[in-house]
């Protein structure tokens, strides 16, 4: 293919733990890529776009995926937010109050039924995942929790009470719901009858947000829904729904589980803590990647042809994903940290972010520097992707999901000593 020899690396790269002036580079790199990429519109008045899709066309340009979405603002947010904490960098402050205030001021329904929603995207205006809903509410969360602001705070608890609202007796919610073809009576028997869906991809961090703004603000309600519906999941485990895999599940379980300690500080949950943590180590690579393992093979996108498809060809291969998967293990294990004091899992965190250092794309194309692809083999450390799988391809870039998500990870790590005092 290329005409030339190609040197491979070798079968055993030398792997290390992320240092502070590696991680800062690492971070600042990433947060670099929302304005070089075009991502960040207006400087955040105008949210961030969802990042970059699949297809790459023969002249070498790759499509970009244009919706508007409101958890990748919130997300870019909170990474800004995280940017200025380390740095005091006002510009970013600026950028982060400014992608926040579009989740609230632009994306939130004001009045009737639906009030309180906060709209899936600039184009799917009637769709609702709780899950996106509560990635674009941290941001406001943290902020209050870390004493930097609670301006967004009552919108946030009026998101809050539209999901509670919508939440069956058993404490979830189905995937998602669509409002524009749901009656009056629909929405009735979304509260009435239970959600029967314990899945961490669709119903973990909307539970977590409930729980965190019920600590923080003594909110009964939130506190009592967030842990019924935490209970509700974690009784299926380990055979929660799954979306892409059973690390999938594991890695989005790690920031709802921490945080469920946080609220009740039962010794129950701070033994399911760990019992997550170590079911995810036992599919850690030498890189200090997970790696996509799914035991039954029972995730709905497994080997999937036409459509979304997880990574994941037989468990034991060397893949790791970027979007669903390890983007989630920086923030999950700093939260995990911050509640139990545990350095262990602070080591951990850093062995996870010295593989996202190494795996971070350097490259002269701005539209991918900084960022992370879908997905890696972490053997030939090099991006990965299976033919079949049309949804998010190994050159796919989720503004929020990853680049935003992972820049938070890694400031709240290299911000490690100064947030831990929050949480006493």
């Amino acid at each position: 293919l290329c005409g030339t020899p190609v040197e491979l690396p070798p079968a055993e790269p030398a792997y290390t733990l992320g240092r502070s002036s590696e991680l800062g580079a690492c971070a600042q790199a990433a947060l670099h890529w929302f304005e070089a990429s075009g991502t960040l519109l207006d400087g955040g008045n105008g949210g961030v776009l969802e990042g970059l899709g699949t297809e790459i066309y023969p002249d070498g340009h790759q499509k970009i995926a244009f919706p508007i979405r409101t958890d990748c603002c919130g997300e870019a947010a909170m990474a800004y937010f995280f940017h200025a904490l380390a740095t005091g960098d006002a510009e970013s402050r600026a950028r982060s109050g400014r992608l926040e205030a579009y989740v609230y001021d632009v994306m939130q329904v004001k009045t009737g039924r639906c009030a309180g929603m906060l709209r899936w995207t600039d184009v799917a205006w009637e769709v609702c995942y709780q899950d996106d809903m509560a990635r674009a509410m941290l941001v406001t969360l943290l902020k209050a929790l870390y004493g930097q602001g609670r301006e967004y705070l009552p919108q946030c608890r009026m998101a809050l009470e539209f999901l509670m609202n919508t939440t069956g007796p058993d404490g979830l919610r189905p995937a998602r719901t669509d409002n524009l073809n749901m009656t009056q009576s629909d929405f009735e028997r979304l509260h009435t009858q239970n959600g029967a869906f314990p899945c961490a991809h669709y119903n973990a961090f909307y539970l977590a947000c409930l729980l965190l703004y019920g600590k923080m603000e003594r909110d009964a309600r939130c506190l009592e829904v967030g842990e019924r519906g935490m209970r509700s999941l974690l009784a299926a485990y380990p055979k929660t729904v799954r979306e892409q895999s059973e690390t999938e599940e594991l890695c989005r379980l790690l920031l709802p589980v921490s945080w469920l300690y946080y609220a009740t500080g039962k010794e129950a949950d701070l033994e399911m803590l760990y019992t997550v943590i170590r079911s995810l180590e036992a599919v850690r690579h030498p890189s200090g990647a997970y790696l996509e393992w799914d035991s039954d093979y029972s995730a709905a996108c497994s080997r999937q042809e036409g459509g979304e498809c997880s990574l994941l060809s037989r468990n034991g291969d060397p893949v790791a994903d970027l979007l669903y998967s390890n983007n989630w293990v920086p923030m999950g294990l700093m939260q995990a940290y911050f509640v139990t004091g545990d350095e262990n899992i602070y080591a951990l965190f850093l062995r996870h972010a010295g593989f996202l250092a190494s795996a971070q794309i350097s490259s002269r194309n701005a539209k991918i520097n900084g960022a992370w692809a879908r997905g890696y083999d972490v053997d030939m450390m090099e991006v990965f992707g299976l033919p079949n799988d049309v949804g998010w391809g190994p050159w796919a870039v989720e503004s929020g999901w990853t680049v935003a998500e992972i820049t938070a990870g890694l400031y709240s790590g290299l911000l490690k000593d100064k947030l831990k005092e929050f949480y006493r």
